[in-house]
């Protein structure tokens, strides 16, 4: 259920057409996504975002908590469309600032388990970047979130949307819906490696690297995953 109201509210950034604002009452934190909702494409992705997301649980997805047609915010004429979610957002102290290459292993089994289960329950996610992950380093090991879902590809919900998806990396276009995210595990992972300035790699991971470029057509998320593990002990 969309809050009542909130007891703090402030601008967080600004991503072309939409707007975040970070919220808080006396029991949880939000992040606040806003339109001005003039753009019918633009309303039906959050639709579809947030009627898909609000049904699913997963550590490694943010809470849906509601969506407001007519949001004001204090002072200001204009009318939002308003889709409120859980903050999952940590402070820089926190966040991860360099992983090893076991870690590296960590996060894209984590990645590769979120991504699988969307797909299982009807959600293509296509925005697979380091800046898309929240990360930090807990005793249990990597804590991982992903967030962003806006124009990914709710083939159940809605499988011939208006709006374009949006593709984080150059993808093999005749590939499979697993297969594409398997190339888009994989091309993560060379992010990562960048970002962190990964380079010993063993020549399992370099293999498993060069399977992820180029899926088998029966290569599942499943069995990638179980590579992944395998590759990175």
């Amino acid at each position: 259920m969309f809050p009542h109201s909130f007891s703090s509210l402030q601008f967080y950034q600004k991503k072309k057409d939409i707007v975040l604002y970070k919220a808080g009452d006396s029991s949880h934190r939000y992040m606040l996504k806003a339109i001005i909702p003039k753009d019918a494409v633009v309303k039906q992705a959050f639709y579809d975002e947030y009627h898909t997301l609000r049904q699913l649980h997963h550590p490694s997805i943010p809470v849906y908590y509601g969506l407001d047609e007519h949001f004001h915010f204090p002072d200001s004429p204009e009318e939002y469309l308003m889709l409120c979610m859980e903050d999952c957002s940590i402070p820089p102290e926190q966040q991860l600032q360099h992983c090893t290459v076991k870690e590296l292993g960590q996060i894209l089994y984590q990645v590769t388990d979120v991504l699988s289960f969307l797909l299982d329950h009807g959600v293509l996610y296509t925005d697979l970047n380091p800046s898309n992950l929240i990360l930090s380093r807990r005793k249990e090991g990597i804590r991982l979130t992903l967030v962003d879902y806006t124009y990914c590809y709710y083939f159940l919900h809605n499988p011939n949307p208006d709006y374009s998806l949006r593709f984080s990396y150059n993808l093999s276009p005749e590939l499979k819906g697993r297969q594409l995210l398997i190339q888009e595990i994989t091309y993560l992972a060379y992010a990562l490696m960048e970002d962190q300035r990964i380079t010993d790699l063993s020549s399992n991971i370099y293999r498993l690297l060069e399977t992820g470029k180029n899926p088998p057509e029966g290569l599942s998320l499943q069995e990638f995953s179980l590579m992944i593990q395998e590759s990175f002990i």
